[in-house]
């Protein structure tokens, strides 16, 4: 897949989309903080966005997406995730730098590269779900000590499997993979799964408040508030 944008512009449409995805409508300050940039930068990549058809944005109003626009949006956030997913579910790398390599690289990748890469993250992650992978950890062991791990069996060593828990129950700092999402959680678990947020998705607490609602998590190297409710219907294994 070849994208005729610049790597800015690309930056900036997945920023919209990212935006889109957490409020009802898309101003130009939203852009502006997802983006870390000034007011003005967003005006001139609107501009660019909208000759090339691909958003629509009048003069003092929401910015919103054409179907044209939309469909490279959600290639340009399919991409970013996979790249991301790879390297800080399967891989191990720290959310910061996965986020920060991820940015780097999606924009370099040939077609034939990114199709491969998301076949064998989407076959971990099903490898994962049913129990038939547990390359992170053993991974992880083999670069802490250089010597792959000797697996005994499925309930010893370093194959025991973690309990799963509630969101809720995990602390800050504290990770888990999403084993899954319970019902009751109502617009919450179209959005996670829109998001890609599918079983063996990896979340981290980032904080949570005083008396334990609401709850800030990363996951796929964005931010999200929960209540408590949804946390606690939220299933994960704690990694």
């Amino acid at each position: 897949m070849e994208y005729a944008l610049s790597e800015s512009l690309e930056d900036y449409l997945m920023g919209i989309f990212i935006v889109s995805k957490q409020n009802k409508v898309v101003r130009l300050k939203d852009i502006a903080k997802e983006r870390q940039v000034k007011l003005p930068s967003v005006v001139n990549a609107l501009k660019e966005l909208a000759e090339k058809g691909l958003i629509s944005h009048e003069r003092y109003s929401y910015v919103t997406f054409t179907d044209k626009g939309l469909n490279e949006a959600k290639k340009l956030y399919d991409r970013h995730k996979t790249v991301f997913k790879f390297l800080y579910e399967i891989l191990g790398v720290t959310e910061f730098i996965a986020e920060k390599d991820a940015h780097r690289m999606e924009h370099d990748l040939t077609a034939s590269t990114l199709d491969l890469l998301t076949k064998f993250t989407e076959f971990m992650e099903m490898s994962s779900k049913r129990g038939e992978s547990r390359f992170p950890e053993q991974f992880k062991y083999f670069m802490e000590t250089g010597k792959f791990p000797e697996i005994k069996s499925k309930e010893g060593g370093i194959m025991e499997k973690t309990k799963e828990k509630p969101l809720s129950e995990l602390k800050r700092g504290e990770s888990g993979k999403i084993v899954r999402i319970k019902k009751g959680i109502g617009a919450l678990k179209g959005r996670l799964l829109t998001m890609g947020a599918v079983p063996g998705t990896v979340v981290r607490i980032k904080k949570v408040a005083p008396l334990g609602d609401p709850i800030d998590i990363l996951i796929l190297g964005y931010h999200l508030s929960l209540r408590k409710e949804e946390a606690e219907k939220i299933i994960v294994q704690e990694i």
